[in-house]
């Protein structure tokens, strides 16, 4: 019975430093983690974000090439704004209309994530802008330039 008690006394557990040390590196790998983590899923985010308006982007200057074909009026006219966007219904809206603020789908709409459309000419020059906010808060756009020949 003795030889038990002894053995008990001599036995050594864990010091509150020593626990208090491994949860320190617990936690310092567990924030390296999830920082890393955090920063892969803006930057994915953020990817998307550009993958879409350049596709609306080229949806415009795609609209572009078609109405310069088959109605250049619809572009080229008086009555058209210096700024504008394309629609599917209306050729040319003013690029402050609400059907100028589109989803990534290009549907008009009010609810954030939205992208803005604006297309101005100088001559035969059109340029295409699609702005947005981005996940990170920051203001992103994408340009692209088209000349029509007529």
């Amino acid at each position: 019975m003795l030889g038990l008690q002894l053995k008990r006394l001599t036995e050594r557990g864990d010091t509150v430093v020593e626990v208090l040390v491994s949860i320190a590196v617990v936690s310092l790998l567990l924030g390296g983690a999830f920082v890393t983590a955090d920063r892969s899923f803006k930057g994915n985010r953020d990817a998307q974000e550009r993958q879409s308006a350049v596709k609306l982007a080229e949806g415009q200057v795609e609209q572009l090439k078609y109405l310069a074909g088959t109605s250049p009026d619809s572009i080229f006219g008086a009555s058209v704004p210096a700024a504008f966007c394309l629609t599917g219904t209306v050729t040319a809206s003013n690029a402050s209309d609400a059907a100028c603020r589109v989803n990534a789908d290009g549907s008009p709409t009010t609810a954030d994530p939205s992208y803005n459309l604006r297309v101005t000419r100088t001559s035969n020059d059109f340029t295409v802008l699609v702005t947005w906010e981005a996940l990170t808060g920051t203001a992103s756009n994408v340009t692209l330039k088209y000349r029509v020949y007529r």
